[in-house]
């Protein structure tokens, strides 16, 4: 017996694309150019502005903080929703952002990605170890695959997120070897820190989804067959 689904309200390509990486484009704009245009706002509030070398994480953290909140409003009155991931990883960047300023401590905010991508895997895996498969729901209908398929992604994704995290924890532990966290002081290694995050894992999260063409679209329903997809099975990798 089939079920009628009133159509989901959700937000177009431009939109979404504007709600995933403004914060971040707001992060990367006020992290690197921030110096530059605090003296510039300032002069147009009638203010004395400047950002202190070593502060700029500061800035950049209490820029994006808003941005993530007005993304993740936008996001849920759009949609007349809230995505349990994107709640989640809400509380931990608001979390973490908020003790990264209050405590005056980069270091909550250099694990952050460590905490989500952590959080992402052991989802993943514990849903497949619940018979559960939570990438299905983040996929919010976007792709129809047979369930032999989604276990597929779904170990993927788990086992890239795990590497995701790894890698974050060992790079900005790396780069900030000899910087005081908690100091005024400047470090050379942050920017390299703050590259890698905005671009080495965006790029690698792009090309590691990219990869999974092949097999979604092995998996994905032919619209001229008759063939329910549910009916194909895919191999375990």
């Amino acid at each position: 017996m089939n079920e009628t689904k009133s159509p989901e309200l959700r937000l177009s390509g431009g939109a979404k694309l504007a709600v995933d990486m403004g914060p971040l484009m707001v992060f990367m704009i006020a992290y690197f150019f921030g110096g530059r245009l605090a003296p510039l706002f300032g002069g147009l509030a009638g203010q004395d502005w400047s950002v202190s070398e070593g502060e700029e994480m500061y800035l950049a953290v209490g820029l994006f903080l808003p941005a993530y909140l007005a993304a993740f409003v936008y996001s849920v009155w759009k949609e007349r929703r809230v995505a349990p991931m994107l709640l989640v990883t809400g509380v931990i960047v608001g979390v973490l952002g908020s003790l990264t300023l209050i405590l005056h401590n980069k270091m909550f905010f250099y694990m952050k990605p460590t905490i989500i991508y952590t959080l992402f895997a052991s989802t993943l895996a514990g849903g497949m170890i619940a018979d559960r498969n939570f990438l299905k729901i983040v996929f919010d209908g976007a792709l129809h695959l047979p369930d032999g398929a989604w276990r597929i992604l779904t170990k993927r994704y788990a086992v890239f997120f795990a590497v995701l995290a790894i890698a974050n924890e060992i790079a900005w532990r790396y780069f900030m070897r000899d910087c005081d966290l908690t100091g005024e002081a400047g470090c050379s290694g942050e920017k390299h820190w703050v590259n890698l995050k905005i671009f080495g894992f965006t790029a690698a999260s792009l090309i590691f989804t990219g990869f999974q063409a092949p097999l979604i679209a092995k998996f994905m329903p032919d619209e001229n067959a008759d063939t329910d997809p549910s009916e194909k099975s895919a191999g375990e990798n």
